[in-house]
């Protein structure tokens, strides 16, 4: 937001000198209102309006004119370059010895053997527009007298705030509410606005009939009537005043409208009443309608946009920009002014759906209180009446379904000392919310504050708080150095046990790799996996973020077929990270994926195998402490994308922990993959239940173990995990190392061939073979009852 500080004063005594500018800027950013930038107008010094007598080519140049101008006190002669000098015009004129806003200093010079006395300016030279193609002839209206001080006319020696007003502050988005802010900053008065008009003609609601289709887009809609309009330029410090502030001059009507809007922060919008048919209805687009607007572009529009329309169609984008149809003219004779207040959020989404965003509805965005609309339609009113002399029919034309009521809060002075940190009693707090426009009174030791429409963000007593320290002043807290105990920063238990696993799976040669949390659509739907317990996202920002990731296999997945397009051989890569569905909540996961070369060095060209998947895994296990981890066929978990012959569920406590497997041959010829997949997926909070345990350490055996290899004939559908436990059930059995499994034609049909190496080990002392003849018979009674049996 720029506020000419020229502008300002004409609401709040301020002093404009480089200091009190900068101690200002200061305060307003301590205050909340941070002052971004600070700009200057520069000076302009002896320049008046003359009048072009008559101007001719000047001798030896075939560019330069020689003008004969009136300044009022006398006619001089002026060398001028540009080409659009017309004679009878008026024009600005800086005279020698003054100055243009750039800093240039003009002097009487000779050219062609002429004396120039002064220069013939454009908009450019005198600070007013980028770029100028010629002269400023001044335009017809403007009533300006030859001689005039221009520098009266205009308002240069200005300083501009650039403020960045907070969301939350719609009141500060225009002059006028940045003026109460730093009225209350300096405890000076504030000035009234004036809004006294003169109306004459019959009531505007007796001409005007206005529908409002829904009341929660358009708490209010109001508009005023005039007649006998004259279109004509604005003053010249009107038109100054909209330039310094971001905005260019139009005409008297329009600006005295962006007037308003910037000196109240409520949008208006003219519209030229004789083209305006009855009723003014406020509706919602219909599909696919197109409307032109101000710019002359045809907008296709959505249901999502807010229409002011008449019988003949739309009248504009309501909060957005004006309709073509509609716009004032040189030959407008009659106005309607609207003046309105529409649902915030319903002018964001409008906004956003034609792809138009508008100093007004910037300003309808942040919420415009339907109690504004009075004052803006009077102050408006007062603005265009003696700008062009109009006519007003009395009192508003006015559709308000529901009038909104002033709340009031209630604060304590001794809580606002107590967060402020500030000693303030209930006078200092009375006294700041009345500076502020705030009507307060005191209750026994609170006060009650009746906020104004001007202050919607005012809603609880820390916004009340907020108020007082901001203007009572931050910077008067004591200083004082900080006495915090020191102390060294630590995770949870939670990111310790993941750094944990980082670290074993990192160690045994894995990457880890990061998702980005979001469902990969494309890939669930090829693995089979349901969509309806997902969490969705209400508005995404991109159709790939549509819903929270339910499983991290096929993010993996979309990492493992971006390398492999690119060239990269295989890789063994993991990842730990949340994971989310409706019914189960959130949860820690580990996941990962080993597909073509190992990549480990010094192994050559290996490739990934289940049994290098299932190792890492084990290992991981054992150095977590999770004992008993068993294995079912993941058949059982209904797994479409795993090969059911390949793949395998870990059990630990009868509790699902986790699956490994390989892709389904369709899985592969769907995406193109040229090699084999293995994946696998574990709850993370199970996997490092125990990893916290105090680590049980044994001496170091002092007795040598003995060992002997074991060859069994086990059905085929028997788990080797309960082959591997009748073994391990015998105490001195210190390791069973399955290095052989075979089905084939060497054994009977639905039997298999596991042969161990088994060491045997006492503690205190060397078994002997009769001792550990005694063990592999007990071990062959109890794998009996498993229906396995000994090869010889």
């Amino acid at each position: 937001m720029k506020v000419p500080c020229r502008w300002l004063a004409d609401y709040v005594e301020i002093e404009i000198t480089d200091e009190a500018i900068a101690r200002l800027a200061e305060r307003l950013t301590l205050a909340g209102l941070e002052v971004e930038g600070i700009e200057t107008t520069g000076t302009l010094r002896n320049a008046v309006v003359g009048r072009v007598i008559s101007s001719e080519p000047l001798p030896k140049s075939d560019h330069l004119t020689l003008c004969t101008v009136d300044i009022g006190s006398e006619t001089v002669e002026i060398v001028c370059g540009a080409s659009n000098v017309v004679d009878g015009g008026l024009v600005p004129v800086v005279l020698p010895d003054g100055e243009l806003p750039n800093g240039l200093k003009i002097e009487r010079r000779k050219l062609r053997g002429v004396v120039s006395n002064g220069m013939i300016c454009s908009k450019e030279e005198l600070g007013l527009e980028d770029s100028s193609e010629g002269i400023w002839n001044f335009e017809l209206g403007l009533n300006l007298e030859v001689g005039a001080d221009l520098t009266e006319l205009l308002e240069y020696d200005d300083t501009i705030f650039d403020i960045k007003v907070p969301s939350n502050r719609p009141d500060c988005a225009s002059v006028y509410g940045v003026a109460r802010d730093v009225a209350a900053l300096l405890e000076r008065p504030l000035a009234d606005l004036p809004t006294d008009i003169e109306e004459t003609l019959p009531p505007a609601a007796e001409r005007i009939r206005i529908e409002i289709e829904d009341p929660s887009d358009t708490p209010r809609y109001a508009a005023r009537l005039m007649e006998g309009i004259t279109i004509r330029p604005a003053p010249l410090r009107m038109q100054h005043r909209l330039i310094k502030a971001g905005m260019r001059p139009l005409s008297n009507v329009v600006d005295a409208t962006n007037y308003v809007m910037l000196e109240l922060g409520h949008p208006l919008h003219p519209f030229d009443a004789d083209l305006v048919d009855e009723p003014i209805v406020i509706r919602r687009a219909t599909a696919g309608e197109t409307f032109r607007t101000l710019d002359g572009i045809d907008r296709r529009l959505t249901e999502e946009v807010l229409m002011i329309a008449d019988g003949r169609g739309g009248l504009a984008l309501a909060g957005v920009m004006g309709g073509e149809r509609s716009e004032i003219r040189p030959e407008t004779n009659r106005l309607l002014l609207e003046i309105a207040a529409f649902d915030g959020y319903t002018i964001r989404k409008a906004s956003r759906a034609v792809g138009l965003r508008s100093e007004a509805s910037q300003r309808f965005e942040r919420r415009i209180d339907p109690e504004s609309v009075s004052l803006a339609a009077e102050r408006a009113a007062h603005l265009i009446q003696r700008l062009t002399g109009c006519q007003i029919h009395r009192g508003l034309a006015d559709g308000y379904p529901a009038p909104s009521t002033r709340p009031m809060v209630r604060l304590r002075p001794e809580r606002a000392s107590l967060v402020l940190g500030l000693d303030l009693d209930q006078t200092t707090c009375l006294d700041i919310l009345r500076r502020l426009q705030i009507d307060a009174e005191p209750d026994g030791s609170e006060i009650v504050a009746t906020i104004p429409y001007h202050r919607p963000d005012l809603e609880r007593e820390a916004d009340l708080i907020e108020d007082v320290g901001r203007i009572y002043g931050y910077d008067k807290l004591e200083s004082a150095p900080p006495k915090p105990v020191l102390s060294v920063g630590r995770k949870d238990a939670t990111e310790l046990a993941k750094d944990r696993i980082r670290e074993i799976v990192t160690g045994l040669g894995m990457i880890e790799v990061v998702g980005d949390g979001f469902d990969q659509r494309e890939w669930r739907q090829a693995l089979g996996m349901p969509d309806d317990d997902l969490i969705r996202l209400v508005n995404p920002m991109t159709i790939g973020q549509a819903a929270l990731r339910s499983s991290l296999v096929p993010g993996i997945l979309s990492i493992v077929d971006t390398n492999l397009s690119r060239g990269v051989d295989g890789g063994m890569i993991y990842e730990i990270g949340r994971i989310f569905s409706a019914t189960g909540g959130e949860r820690e996961a580990f996941g990962g994926a080993l597909f073509g070369r190992t990549g480990t060095p010094l192994r050559g060209k290996e490739r990934v195998s289940l049994s290098l998947a299932k190792g890492i895994l084990d290992d991981l296990f054992r150095r977590l402490q999770l004992d008993g981890v068993s294995t079912l066929p993941a058949s059982l978990r209904g797994c479409s994308f795993l090969h059911i012959g390949r793949s395998t569920d870990f059990v630990h406590n009868k509790r699902l922990l986790g699956f490994l497997g390989e892709l389904t041959p369709a899985v592969i010829e769907r995406f193109a993959i040229p090699t084999t997949v293995l994946v696998f997926e574990f709850d993370a909070a199970m996997l490092t239940a125990n990893a916290d345990a105090p680590i049980a350490y044994t001496e170091v055996p002092q007795y040598p173990a003995s060992k002997r290899d074991l060859s069994v004939s086990a059905p085929a559908g028997l788990a080797e995990a309960e082959v591997r436990g009748a073994i391990l059930a015998e105490p001195e059995i210190e390791m069973a190392l399955l290095y052989d499994s075979y089905e084939g034609e060497q054994i009977a049909a639905g039997r298999k061939s596991l042969t161990y190496e088994l060491a045997f080990r006492a503690a205190d002392r060397t078994l002997t073979d009769p001792e550990v003849d005694a063990i592999v018979g007990r071990i062959e009674t109890r794998l009996g009852k498993l229906d396995v049996r000994l090869r010889t």
